[in-house]
């Protein structure tokens, strides 16, 4: 490996794709949310997604978002599984500089939390708030449809299992001011 030369600017991200051909990168607002194909392999669609919009969501200006997974393998309970996703999306991150960027510093840091649970989970919002040491969170905490049910293939009630299934939760963990 012979290193190249340092670049004098910042590249544009599309310039690191330059070489693969069929691949477009597009940053067009207009193209959000329609599905595209990048042309390189075996035929795969992606819907270029929308960023998330701060309207709603109690900041004006986003810094970070932190993303999370966890999972209840036995009791199926969603609220266990959305605490893990919650604490995983924030447990392996260091923000000393928090005072700094936020005015006001962690009294004025804003969380807006969104958690993707399988369709009829119920979750204990307290112990989800619970979660976060600092920060305002915003209300309310948004709950999806997402997450998966998965097959363990086993079952044992000792430990509260109603089926071989267990619960996985996501959660986006926004931070702004």
């Amino acid at each position: 490996f012979k290193p190249g030369p340092v670049p004098s600017r910042t590249p544009n991200p599309a310039d690191l794709f330059s070489g693969l051909s069929g691949i477009s990168l597009s940053a067009d607002p207009a193209r959000r949310g329609q599905r595209v194909t990048t042309g390189v392999g075996p035929r795969f669609d992606a819907v270029v997604s929308r960023p998330p919009p701060t309207e709603g969501m109690g900041m004006n200006h986003v810094l970070f978002v932190e993303i999370g997974m966890g999972a209840d393998q036995h009791g199926q309970d969603a609220t266990k599984a959305a605490v893990r996703a919650c604490r995983n999306a924030i447990e392996f991150n260091s923000i000393p500089s928090i005072r700094q960027i936020v005015p006001g510093g962690y009294d004025n840091m804003k969380l807006h939390i969104q958690i993707g649970v399988p369709k009829g989970a119920v979750l204990d919002l307290e112990k989800i708030r619970r979660v976060f040491p600092y920060g305002q969170i915003c209300e309310p905490i948004e709950v999806v449809e997402g997450g998966l049910m998965a097959r363990s293939g086993i079952k044992i009630p000792e430990m509260g299992d109603k089926s071989d299934e267990f619960v996985i939760a996501v959660a986006a963990i926004t931070i702004g001011y």
